[in-house]
């Protein structure tokens, strides 16, 4: 896979957690989707890192809110990107 390759589905999948369950969330999936998408490619595994967390935090905001379909969704794109990240050998 080229790196252009890796950022760029990275970005798609990142994206697929919109709308995340509140502003802030929101805010910082943007904000990471931004920095992979112009980003220096070799600030990608630390950036996979970073989704990691914000997906775990996505997915506990939407339980909190006792949004189970929202949870269900947000725990399927999670675990797509945890997959891509491994196969991408993002995560080290």
């Amino acid at each position: 896979m080229t790196q252009q390759y890796i950022a760029g589905e990275f970005s798609s999948l990142l994206a697929e957690l919109r709308p995340a369950p509140n502003e802030a969330l929101t805010d910082a999936l943007d904000t990471l989707r931004r920095e992979v998408e112009v980003g220096p490619l070799a600030r990608l595994p630390r950036l996979a890192r970073k989704a990691m967390t914000l997906t775990d935090a996505i997915c506990w905001r939407a339980l909190a809110q006792g949004d189970a379909s929202g949870f269900c969704r947000y725990a399927t794109s999670a675990a797509m990107l945890q997959e891509f990240s491994d196969n991408a050998h993002l995560l080290g």
